[in-house]
């Protein structure tokens, strides 16, 4: 964007050098120049900066950030955890199944075995 001399700052010109307009033109011409170039130049040094930066911010973050391969394997190792404690459990819980079922048997046959009534029976059939 090309920048242009404000009208007051040219007249200013213009008397400085004694009304001489083609002088005050060249000078004009010259300091627009000169702001344009400085522009120029801030905003090649801003773009340069602004890549620079974003680079340094990315690589610095990149070993910071969880990356969605991370979160995945991470997953993946919690669900393989989870189903092996499963399986454990699963295991324990038809262990402890079959051990109940033993004691409630050998209640109901110490409840049989011990029942008056039972143990007439059983000397009936001895005899």
């Amino acid at each position: 964007m090309a920048y242009l001399l404000p009208r007051d700052a040219f007249l200013l010109l213009e008397e400085a050098f004694n009304h001489d307009r083609a002088k005050a033109e060249v000078f004009a011409h010259a300091i627009e120049t000169s702001i344009s170039a400085i522009q120029d130049k801030a905003n090649e040094y801003i773009v340069d900066k602004k890549d620079a930066l974003k680079s340094e911010l990315y690589n610095e973050l990149r070993y910071e950030l969880a990356t969605k391969e991370f979160v995945r394997a991470e997953i993946n190792g919690l669900r393989d955890e989870v189903h092996q404690e499963m399986n454990r459990l699963h295991a324990e819980m038809k262990q402890q199944g079959l051990l109940l079922k033993i004691l409630i048997g050998l209640a109901i046959f110490g409840l049989t075995l011990f029942n008056p009534a039972f143990v007439k029976l059983v000397e009936l059939l001895m005899k």
